[in-house]
């Protein structure tokens, strides 16, 4: 069986919001006009502002670009409606280009109702800020578009700057707390921070108008801080904060003792052990999922912070990365551009468009921006060593898609995939460090949600990374029991004699302190009977350690057999209050010793056994 791959998965996830200044320049803009430089005004068919519409066998292209420099644009149709008339694929259609030519990345082509109150922006992989539009008439059937024009300028983005009150990594226990201060940011030039959104881990965003956030951790795990300050316009921080914060997982116990009753001035061992449980970074879930938002243009980034490889490595080629994989689900796979970014900003895309309206796991289709529904996450992944294609090759190749969905759809199978960039610029990448996933959803009207995502590396560079082990020392500082009468009987404070002088159930405790000052304990109850008590004088109060004493079945019915390594002196049966029922004296033969149960009630009794070793007490439950 091959070496299961490592995985990471994300720890933490940011929305970049960029905000967005409307510009002045305005005018209107018919299709015939073939260039416009315009930042407000509106875009008509050839049939101008009287709304007669176009005329068949049009063929025309118009460019709109920004009249303001760093500026982009944004075309919202306000009407849209494409005669359909004629063969399908013959079709009255409005083809978009990001750029300011056709050769500029092809955005779609759409007729009917297709764009009927949907936003088009030019996106940020298109430095000219410019859209191209051309539209296509047949001779059969007219109709009309009109759209209004916008120009936006992105905003210089706040830098976020975090501190808090302990070194990060911060490691705390269970229940504690933390306090961060966010007060370092900045704005950009002329601007105020109006918020601060302090991501604690997968799932939990806590927003306020102040700086500073006290924040109790309850649950082990570990937590990466991001921190979004936000100014008056809306505009809002992209810069990393690298802050940690570690919970201690609980450890397991095993106490053991040589009796679990014991006789006032006889004796019993305690022994114990704690065993660290790690916390692995593999495990962090989203249920259903986080909301990829329907923001044409902006970028979504969820960011996964690999720690504890080897310090310095990097990988060294592009087998070392095995995949990246997603959970996610959306409804229109032409929207998306999906890409991951190593710690060192160097970045792959996975998907750019393609595909249409094939649906990416079984999306909800139904819902709406403003309150989006989950639909079901799929598992999807892409990797170096694949050969089958791309997301957007595998949309139209029959049987790579199957229905699914909420209305049922056509949806890309689960699996692995080829990347559409090239995964050189990976190479030389550290690999601890802050990774990201960043998702540009390019239309309106669509959405989906992220359940998940995770890096594979190869476990030959990978090793068996954990995310943390709390540490419990060898030391009495560290480890230690308590209780009445005991005395420690080892250098680690691990065992310990009781020598009971009261009678009573008696509690003994095993406490271990890991080096993230947390502790934890575990009690182990021991019933102490009176010298005096029946089953004390029946067979002495000798020493109790356990001999080779091996009793079944358990529960018993009729009769309880105990095997032996060598001859007894003895046995007794008690019930819980001490009452002697049955006994036996010495054997040396071969074979289990049997004890009668028959005519006993169900319950607990107490059967002593005397060996060579002395005498031990087994606790016999009868059903």
């Amino acid at each position: 069986m091959p070496e299961p791959m490592i995985h990471f998965r994300s720890l933490a996830v940011g929305l970049l919001a960029l905000a967005m200044h409307q510009a002045h320049a305005q005018g209107s803009v018919t299709m015939t006009a073939g260039f416009a430089e315009i930042c407000q005004g509106v875009l008509y068919d050839s049939g101008n502002a009287g709304g007669g519409g176009y005329d068949n066998n049009e063929d025309l292209t118009v460019t709109l670009c920004p009249d303001q420099p760093g500026a982009v644009m944004s075309i919202h149709f306000i009407v849209f409606d494409l005669d359909q008339s004629g063969a399908s694929g013959t079709w009255d259609n409005l083809s978009i280009y990001d750029g300011e030519d056709t050769d500029g990345t092809f955005l779609g082509s759409y007729t009917g109702s297709e764009l009927q109150g949907l936003v088009v922006n030019a996106t940020l992989f298109n430095p000219t800020g410019c859209l191209t539009l051309r539209f296509i008439s047949n001779a059969i059937g007219t109709g009309n578009f009109t759209a209004s024009i916008a120009c936006y300028v992105p905003c210089v983005p706040p830098t976020a700057a975090a501190s808090m009150s302990l070194p990060s990594p911060a490691r705390i226990c269970p229940g504690g707390s933390v306090q961060f201060d966010g007060s370092a940011s900045t704005p950009g030039p002329g601007q105020m921070l109006t918020s601060y959104a302090w991501h604690l881990g997968p799932t939990t965003v806590v927003t306020s108008t102040e700086p500073t956030l006290d924040h109790v951790f309850d649950a082990p795990g570990s937590y990466p801080i991001g921190l979004v300050a936000t100014d008056a316009n809306g505009c809002a921080s992209t810069n990393s904060v690298d802050l940690v914060v570690q919970v201690s997982t609980a450890p397991e116990f095993t106490l053991t003792t040589s009796d679990t009753v014991a006789c006032v001035g006889g004796m019993i061992a305690l022994d114990a052990g704690v065993q660290s449980v790690p916390w692995a970074a593999n495990t962090v879930e989203y249920g259903d999922g986080i909301a990829l938002p329907d923001d044409v243009g902006v970028p979504f980034v969820s960011q996964l912070l690999v720690t504890g490889l080897e310090p310095g490595a990097s990988v060294g080629s592009v087998d070392d990365i095995a995949a990246v994989c997603v959970d996610m689900e959306h409804s229109f796979m032409g929207d998306l551009v999906l890409q991951v970014i190593c710690p060192n900003g160097s970045e792959v895309t996975l998907h750019q468009q393609g595909g249409g309206g094939t649906y990416v796991g079984g999306a909800y289709d139904g819902d709406t921006s403003a309150e989006p529904t989950p639909g079901e996450c799929w598992h999807y992944c892409w990797s170096p060593a694949a050969t089958n294609g791309t997301w957007a090759e595998n949309a139209v190749i029959p049987n790579s898609t199957q229905p699914g969905g909420t209305p049922p759809g056509t949806a890309l199978n689960p699996g692995t995939y080829e990347s559409v960039g090239n995964w050189s610029p990976l190479v030389g990448c550290p690999l601890n460090g802050l990774w990201q996933f960043r998702a540009i959803d390019l239309w309106a009207a669509d959405n989906g949600f992220l359940c998940a995502w995770q890096l594979e590396f190869d476990p030959d560079i990978a090793g068996g990374m954990a995310g943390f082990a709390p540490i419990y020392g060898p030391g009495c500082d560290s480890t230690y029991w308590s209780g009445a009468d005991l005395t420690p009987t080892d250098a680690w404070c691990n065992s310990a004699m009781v020598s009971p002088t009261m009678a009573g159930e008696q509690p003994f405790t095993f406490t271990a302190i890991n080096d993230f000052g947390c502790t934890f304990d575990s009690t182990i109850m021991v019933t102490v009977l009176e010298a005096a008590h029946p089953y004390c004088i029946s067979l002495g109060v000798e020493d109790t350690a356990p001999g080779a004493l091996r009793a079944y079945p358990v529960p018993a019915r009729d009769l309880l057999r105990v095997e032996h390594d060598g001859p007894l002196t003895g046995h007794a049966l008690f019930d819980a209050q001490g009452r002697s029922l049955r006994s036996g004296g010495p054997s040396s033969a071969p074979g289990p010793l049997e004890v009668d149960l028959r005519g006993l009630p169900a319950g607990l009794y107490l059967l002593r056994v005397g060996t060579a070793n002395g005498a031990t007490t087994l606790q016999v439950t009868k059903e």
